[in-house]
């Protein structure tokens, strides 16, 4: 396989490997066809692009022109300009990928409209000024400015967006170099082009001025008779607005153009003018008007759309015409082509010939033919190639009929050398190629560079095409110039099937080209694993060389390539083999540091100390480069680390030379045999079973985890002295709701704290109000007082216990709200972990299955979803669940014969949990009904079976024990003193410790899975860092029950802060006197349970303390203005009617607390109120750039409220805020409850103005009933009368809601991950009436798809509905809205409900607004915490 030059960007592989290419292109000359990512689904559009030869030919592209554009196209990154993605590159052309922009042209697309204002207008023309501003400011001028060039993303939305294309006469302008050039389309070339003056980005404005003319007039300015009238006019300016064109076109319109159309390059418009210019950006109401109410005048404007669009074929009609005039009045001339030369009347009919078959348009073929006498039809264009081969290329077998019939000579080649079968075979058309067989067309031709017909069939993929051959007994083991057979072609190119093909027909599987390469070795090389796999099975030689005496497995090791060295290594190809430098793929492996290769080798039982030719061993080489990983490994495998080169160096001496620290440190370790012996029999599983799992226990207050912990513990002689503990009031365990509760205590705070009548506090901007200074302080948490006085005998934040619980390791979750905030590190980040859930049966029916719902609900929140989904949406390692009732003896729940309890509900109950939350997690097929004090009853028993029935389970699925995990058990205890007061560490740390001082061998990867270990059986917590790398946790105890209890037990001593929930450094120093404050705080910010205030440094909040209630709880008539704009969301949970868990609303203050402090005017001068924060009970107030919000947990928990309100003239101010809320609120859900799906409601703006309550919530299903009736507003049932969708989505603003997309029209990909995991469990299972994704899948048009996965099982790993979604999503037209008709129609409503709910109701396109954003307001980082749990340990 010949290698060429290529760009750096560029990739010399298959195309057709990647992307799956459209197999009709539009013509033979076409250079753009549509494709379809093979892995994605995603479509593009590819351009190809015919590389020029040589210099000497002018066929084709030159090399430079190619790297102009291609380097052009990847600096560039625009909304509003065509996107590369990928550059192929083959013999014959370079592929560009790029972004698929199938709207159409603009000017269509305008000419389909019945009216245009100039306002309208200039919403399109403003998205060209953006792209050629972007353009421009990289100083490249794209010098083809035309219609043809200005394209549509997608005509089909409400709003489309432009994308300039086609860069193939773009250059980057060097200001210090003129740059002369004559080219671009003569109607929008600027004067400097036509008198071959400098050129710059000048040149692009003077087309936008053309393009703007035609936009408004339907005339085109300069347009003459022929190509010197036009650019005579061009040069000489000549233009005039016509009353007939632009009656109706205002004074600012043509003022634009006028400016733009100046002959002077340095007087006329740039970029940052026109932007500027009042008809674009009108400076005030006049202006505006004018813009609105003048207009297009599409009269003409549809004419010259339809004119241009026919123009070519017009012309070509007249030519034809005069020709053929020409010709009756000169019978008796012959007009048969010259060698060398041909005269201006014979190309137009070559062109007209060409024009007819690219069209394929037999009668205007068959007219054109008959017209003309003695016209040569074998004659050949002038690249060489007669209309025969060019109808072969395109396919038209009736084309070539009426060819034949003309004198067409069925044999004929172009200069290549290449026949009608080379270019059908070429273009993958089957049928032509049978009729050219017929035909008797030579099979076996090759051309000039020795190519056959199945050569380039091979080369582009033509699987159909390459069967056909084979079965008409074409040659497959022909060579080219390169002395590659086709295989070889389809090896280089990935293409499996045709490689499959091939060897189906009996071709030389081991044939070699000049380089001594077989397809095995290109395709092991290449990485194409299924092309080696079938190889292989059709008998290629594994242990082929090539001229270098390189295997296939050298070649694959050398490249990379770990998928085919795992093939060739399951296929036992030989690992020892050496090149002819003595190197084996081992060699080359540790040379270049691969350790997944030199992993998979060492376990083929590769020779460890062969040498080569230098007498180095893969030990040598790791070591001289450095690669302490291969060289640990290698140890591990048993390497000879006294081995010796030819010059007598060992492997220390080697890393000693090159300064390789780490190396040399452990290969001197290893220098004592037994060492070395005992670090690698440490490595080893033993017989020893895991010891212990963990055990977590959760419930409300009161529910009885402790006391049913302490019966857990009992034998049966300690069961008769334990004794019970005092039991809660029911008031007390169980407080009335934060939502409609009263605070119980109102005090004068002077009573409280004398001497703080007049407190008026400023620190980090929260005050307290008006309110408090004159005496008055509501003090009030239904937690909190209603806690406080049993909170000595509640368990506090996490209690941790390993002893005396059967070989478990006790995690106590505590039922107070408060630590609720620190749950989601600790939770559920355990697979192997068996979670108790437990509930009262003192409570009514309805509150038992909301406490579990709750519970259930925090689990699965917290389980991250994964990527790819599996059949029915399952879950791969659900986390196992016991559900258990307690205080069925206080409930008097009646016993059965056999002496257990006998709960009437309990099967109802079950059934109900299960069919909320069994997909989900592994629930436990009993209910646990005991008194959870009666440790010896036979209930307490079953429990205590069941429990050990699932660590057994469990320990079974488990790793055996090392000797290296027994050490780090041992250790541990010494380095959690050692670790100091703080008992985190980085997992770095962590590592480097272990390898440091227990065992050198030990790699990151098997450390980590000891690490895990120790995790699972409740040692250590390891937890998940959204940075660089995970922290350690030594003593989960120090941070869960000493720091987390005391930080937020109310028994903590009370100050005047604590009831706004902030604290002096001094205070948290007291609740652990041991510990770094500096570091401690860091950490607990980092967890999100407290925000350091950053001007304020003594000064820390803990919004889970926060007992002040009513601060500014709303607002109220008496600050109302006229003139204020209102509005919101409302975010709930989407299936289960349950309050937000892990303490979400806590958390989200502290976000809000961090992004306020990034709002913080630093300039003098500046609002003082931006960054204000003011936080209470359930509720925070902020404000920025005038604009104000409220952000409050509404609905007992189950909902987050997110109001705004700002003045008449700041909508887009007031929508900024609203999507930053949302973002900050959305980012916090994504990270803190992965699996918790929301949906996103939106309140009235005139309620909230009128601060009515209840407020009209509209949900997503009201928006879809109105798009449906082609309605742009909602009626308020409560207020009986109709808000439209701006004021509610918008606030009114124009132009965000012009550049958002409503519910129905949003794009299928933007369905959560959840959402679709969601309809999945829908569709997947069989139905009696059929499966109901397929269904959906033939109404989608994706029949393809039900046979591929129809005999797929349950039990497969696979989702059909995952895959049909994914599929369709890169088609056109994949909208939300289609999908929900569709499920409708299947009569699946109740997914089609789900759908619409789970959707986004109204997304903006950020990108497209672009610049229309300048002067909002700048979005943060959602509030991100400034201490990431790494970044802090490794500090």
């Amino acid at each position: 396989m010949s290698v060429f030059t290529i760009l750096t960007v560029m990739h010399i592989c298959s195309l057709k490997s990647v992307f799956k290419v459209a197999e009709q292109p539009s013509g033979q000359f076409a250079v753009v066809r549509r494709c379809r990512h093979r892995t994605t689904g995603v479509e593009f559009a590819a351009k190809f692009i015919k590389k020029r030869r040589s210099k000497s030919s002018r066929r084709g592209v030159t090399r430079e022109d190619i790297e102009r554009e291609v380097n052009i196209l990847k600096e560039i990154q625009h909304p509003n300009v065509i996107a590369l993605h990928e550059v192929f590159e083959n013999k014959a052309e370079v592929i560009l990928i790029l972004e698929l922009v199938a709207g159409g042209e603009l000017f269509d697309f305008l000419a389909e409209k019945e009216s245009l204002s100039e306002e309208e207008a200039t919403q399109f023309l403003k998205q060209i000024l953006d792209g050629v501003h972007y353009l421009h400011s990289k100083r490249i001028a794209h010098f083809d400015l035309k219609p043809e060039n200005i394209m549509l993303l997608n005509r089909s939305v409400p709003h489309p967006r432009i994308k300039i294309i086609d860069f193939g006469l773009a250059h980057k302008i060097d200001f210090g170099n003129d740059f002369k050039n004559i080219f671009g389309t003569p109607e929008f070339v600027a004067p400097e082009v036509v008198n071959y003056e400098p050129l710059g980005l000048e040149a692009d404005m003077w087309s936008v001025g053309v393009i703007t003319y035609i936009l408004l007039s339907g005339a085109s300015p300069f347009l003459g008779d022929n190509k010197q009238e036009t650019l005579a006019n061009v040069s000489a300016v000549d233009y005039t607005f016509d009353e007939e064109f632009f009656s109706n076109t205002s004074v600012l319109a043509k003022d634009f153009i006028a400016r733009l159309l100046v002959k002077d390059p340095k007087k006329r418009m740039t970029i940052q003018d026109s932007l500027q210019h009042p008809w674009i950006k009108p400076k005030d109401t006049q202006q505006a008007l004018s813009r609105k109410e003048s207009a297009v005048n599409m009269e003409k404007f549809k004419k010259f759309a339809a004119r241009r669009k026919w123009k070519q074929s017009v012309r070509l009609i007249s030519l034809c015409n005069r020709l053929s005039r020409s010709f009756l009045s000169r019978s008796n001339i012959s007009v048969a082509r010259s060698d060398d030369t041909l005269d201006e009347e014979d190309s137009f009919v070559m062109k007209a010939i060409i024009h007819a078959i690219n069209d394929d348009n037999v009668p205007g073929l068959q007219h054109l033919l008959g017209s003309l006498n003695n016209y040569d039809v074998n004659q050949p264009n002038k690249h060489g190639t007669p209309p025969l081969l060019i109808a072969a290329g395109c396919g038209n077998i009736q084309i070539i009929e009426v060819l034949m019939r003309k004198g067409a000579e069925i044999r004929a080649h172009d200069k290549s050398g290449a026949n009608a079968i080379y270019y059908a075979a070429r273009h993958g058309h089957v049928a032509t190629l049978r009729f050219l067989h017929d035909k008797k067309c030579p099979l076996d031709v090759q051309d000039k560079s020795g190519e056959t017909a199945l050569h380039v069939a091979a080369r582009y993929g033509n699987v159909d095409v390459v069967s056909y051959l084979c079965s008409i007994r074409a040659n497959p083991d022909l060579t080219d110039r390169e002395q590659e057979t086709p295989l070889h072609c389809a090896a280089w190119h990935g293409y499996s099937p045709v490689a499959r093909a091939l060897c189906q027909a009996g071709c030389h599987v081991d044939a070699k080209n000049r380089e001594g390469e077989s397809p095995l070795l290109t395709a092991s090389a290449r990485g194409f694993v299924d092309i080696v796999e079938c190889l292989v099975e059709h008998g290629a030689e594994l242990e082929t060389t090539d001229k270098e005496g390189h295997t296939a497995l050298h070649l694959a090791v050398r490249r990379c390539q770990v998928e085919v060295v795992r093939c060739l290594l399951r296929h036992r190809c030989q690992v020892d083999q050496q090149d002819r430098h003595g190197n084996t793929p081992l060699h080359i492996a540790c040379k270049d540091g691969n350790l997944p290769v030199v992993m998979a080798i060492c376990n083929a039982k590769a020779s460890l100390d062969l040498p080569n030719k230098s007498g180095r061993t893969p030990l040598h080489l790791a070591a001289n480069n450095g690669s302490l990983e291969v060289v640990r490994h290698l140890c591990l495998a048993g390497a000879n680390i006294d081995a010796v080169t030819n010059d007598g160096k060992t492997a220390e001496d080697l890393a000693s030379a090159e300064h390789h620290e780490h190396v040399v440190s452990l290969l001197g370790k290893l220098k004592k045999d037994n060492h070395k012996l005992s670090y690698i029999q440490q490595l080893r599983p033993t017989q020893t079973v895991q010891p212990r799992i963990k055990l977590k226990l959760f419930g409300h207050s009161g529910a009885g985890k402790s006391t049913l912990l302490e019966s857990l513990k009992c034998g049966i002689l300690r069961s008769f002295f334990r004794r019970r503990r005092t039991r809660m009031t029911n008031a007390a365990r169980h407080p009335n709701s934060p939502v409609n509760s009263k605070p119980p205590v109102s005090v004068s705070i002077s009573n409280l704290y004398p001497g703080c009548e007049n407190v008026s506090v400023r620190s980090r901007s929260m005050m307290f109000e008006p309110s408090l200074t004159k005496g008055v302080l509501e003090v009030f948490s239904p937690v909190h007082s209603a806690l406080s006085a049993a909170d000595e005998q509640a368990t506090k934040a996490i209690d941790i216990q390993h002893a005396n619980i059967h070989d478990f390791s006790v995690w106590e979750f505590s039922g107070n709200p408060v630590y609720y905030c620190t749950y989601d590190y600790f939770a559920a980040n355990d697979v192997t972990a068996i979670h108790v859930v437990l509930f009262s049966l003192e409570e009514p029916y309805e509150t038992q299955l909301g406490h579990i719902t709750y519970w259930l609900n925090l689990l699965k929140a917290l389980t991250l979803p994964q990527e790819s989904i599996s059949f029915g949406g399952r879950i791969q390692q659900p986390l196992a669940v016991v559900l258990v009732a307690t205080h069925a003896d206080l409930a008097d729940v009646p016993r059965a014969f056999s002496g257990e309890f006998s709960y009437d509900k309990e099967r109802a109950l079950l059934k109900e949990v299960r069919n909320r939350f069994g997909n989900d997690l592994q629930i436990s097929d009993k209910l646990f009904v005991m008194d959870a004090g009666a440790s010896n009853s036979k209930d307490m028993k079953l429990l205590r079976s069941h429990l050990q029935e699932l660590r057994a389970s469990v320990v079974s699925r488990c790793s055996p024990m090392t000797l290296l995990s027994e050490r780090l058990l041992a250790v541990l205890p010494t380095w959690r003193k050692l670790s100091g007061p703080n008992q985190l560490m980085s997992w770095q740390q962590f590592v480097s410790d272990v390898q440091e001082h227990i065992n050198p061998l030990v790699s990151q990867d098997h450390l980590r899975t000891l690490a895990l270990q120790l995790h699972s059986m409740g040692e250590i917590n390891i937890m998940q860092s959204e940075t660089v790398q995970d922290v350690v946790l030594l003593e989960p105890r120090w941070l869960c029950s000493s720091i987390l209890g005391k930080l937020l037990s109310v028994e903590t001593p009370k100050a005047i802060h604590h009831y706004r929930g902030r604290y002096r450094l001094e205070e948290v120093q007291a609740l652990a006197p041991e510990s770094d404050v500096d570091e401690l705080l860091q950490i607990l910010d980092a967890m999100d349970v407290c925000a350091r205030d950053v001007t304020n440094p003594t000064m820390v909040d803990v919004p889970a303390l926060i007992k002040t209630n009513g601060l500014h709880r709303s607002w109220t008539e008496e600050e109302e203005e006229e003139s204020l704009l209102y509005g919101g969301v409302r975010i709930v949970p989407a299936e289960h009617l349950t309050p937000f868990p892990c303490g979400l609303f806590h958390k989200l203050q502290v976000n809000l607390c961090r992004w306020s402090h990034q709002q913080k005017p630093e300039e003098d001068g500046a609002d003082d109120n931006d960054g204000d924060i003011h936080l209470w009970t359930n509720g925070a107030k902020v404000s920025q750039a005038g604009v104000e919000a409220m952000i409050l947990l509404v609905n007992h928990g189950q909902g987050v409220e997110i109001q705004v309100r700002g003045h008449d003239s700041e909508r887009a101010k007031c929508y900024t805020l609203l999507d930053t809320l949302c973002s900050i609120t959305e980012n916090l859900l994504a990270s803190t409850l992965p699996g918790q799906l929301t949906a996103k409601y939106y309140l009235s703006p005139q309620q909230l103005r009128e601060h009515h309550a209840p407020i009209m919530v509209y949900q997503p299903k009201d928006f879809f009933r109105a798009q449906v009736q082609r309605e742009t507003s909602l009626t308020n049932t409560m207020g009986g009368y109709r808000e439209s969708f701006s004021s509610i989505l918008a606030f009114g603003c124009a132009e965000i809601y012009q550049w958002g997309i409503l519910g129905t029209d949003v794009h299928i990909s933007d369905v959560p991950l959840l959402a679709r995991r969601k309809l999945c469990r829908m569709l997947d299972p069989p139905d009696a009436m059929g499966k109901d994704w397929c269904l959906l899948a033939m109404n989608l048009g994706l029949t393809e798809l039900v046979a591929k996965y129809s005999n797929g099982t349950p039990n497969g790993t696979s989702d059909p509905t995952a895959a049909l979604l994914q599929e369709w999503s890169g088609r056109a037209g994949s909208r939300v809205g289609v999908l929900m008709a569709k499920l409708r129609e299947l009569g699946r409503r109740d997914a089609a409900d789900f759908l619409l709910k789970a959707s986004p109701v109204f997304k903006v396109n950020t990108e497209a607004l672009g610049g229309a954003a300048n002067g909002y307001p700048p979005t943060c980082n959602g509030g991100t915490s400034y201490n990431s749990i790494s970044s802090v340990i490794s500090r």
